[in-house]
């Protein structure tokens, strides 16, 4: 398998309850900013059936299933799924494989996923599998994290380990800015059999009450970026923290007194072809 390195990776490190409630205590509250755009892409599906794909502690599947949607929930983490279970009881999770989906053919009137690909070592595989999973005309909504150029959370870290580390050490991972790259996404949609592709740019961002908490988010509240920072050494690791808190505490402080650090996304729907 290509990526095997961080296949492995991302599955250890999401596998725990300390990185899931890190992740639901300090991620979540961005990418809930994501999950109205979904909601809005996958409207003339709400009163069929949809597939949360890397679907996480849920975030996505309880406002699908306040549509009136029948939400079916799918995740490699059986922590995010133990929280998912509780949040939405009314939904069905399944821990499994997004490159080997365990539905029949044409089952599902829409499939979402929240910035999931970016944990995800085979983006074509996975596509194809919610290409056929789909219904013929179903609609596939998808969103990932904007690249660096125009996103100042992944400025800040990737200075900053450029700066005080060195960025090869971490695996090789796949693109993590599939669908925000418009050439990219269309190519890889088209070679997956969608058609019609859609594209909107989300303005979301971090907002905290101290400057470090954007390292805090990196480092215990991801897999990915996670590995970048761990695997620095112990003097490169204090240096990098010490950075990206600086530059958060220099640059994005507002009027209330707290710091806004964007992290914008992009969302794409496009449609299973007939």
């Amino acid at each position: 398998m290509q990526y095997e390195d961080f296949a492995a990776a991302e599955r250890v490190g999401w596998a725990g309850d300390a990185k899931a409630e890190s992740y639901v205590d300090l991620f979540a509250p961005i990418s809930d900013q994501l999950v109205p755009s979904l909601i809005e892409a996958t409207r003339v599906a709400h009163g069929g059936s949809i597939l949360d794909l890397c679907c996480g502690h849920g975030n996505a599947s309880d406002a699908l299933i306040k549509t009136g949607a029948t939400v079916t929930g799918l995740d490699f983490s059986p922590a995010m799924l133990a929280r998912a279970r509780h949040r939405v009881p009314s939904a069905n999770f399944v821990e499994g494989d997004a490159a080997n989906l365990p539905f029949q053919a044409d089952s599902f009137d829409a499939v979402v996923c929240n910035v999931g690909f970016g944990h995800l070592p085979d983006p074509h595989s996975v596509l194809c599998e919610i290409s056929r999973v789909l219904r013929p005309g179903g609609i596939a909504a998808m969103t990932s994290w904007r690249e660096a150029a125009y996103s100042a959370t992944f400025q800040i870290v990737f200075s900053s380990v450029q700066a005080h580390g060195d960025p090869s050490l971490a695996p090789p991972a796949p693109d993590f800015h599939l669908f925000s790259k418009r050439v990219d996404a269309r190519e890889a949609l088209a070679g997956a059999g969608f058609t019609c592709p859609k594209f909107v740019d989300i303005d979301s961002a971090f907002h905290f009450a101290d400057p470090s908490g954007l390292a805090d988010v990196i480092e215990k509240a991801t897999v990915r970026a996670a590995m970048l920072i761990s695997s620095q050494t112990p003097t490169a690791r204090v240096a990098i923290r010490e950075a990206m808190t600086k530059r958060v505490a220099n640059e994005f402080g507002d009027a209330s007194g707290q710091w806004r650090v964007p992290f914008p996304a992009t969302m794409v729907a496009a449609i299973a072809k007939a």
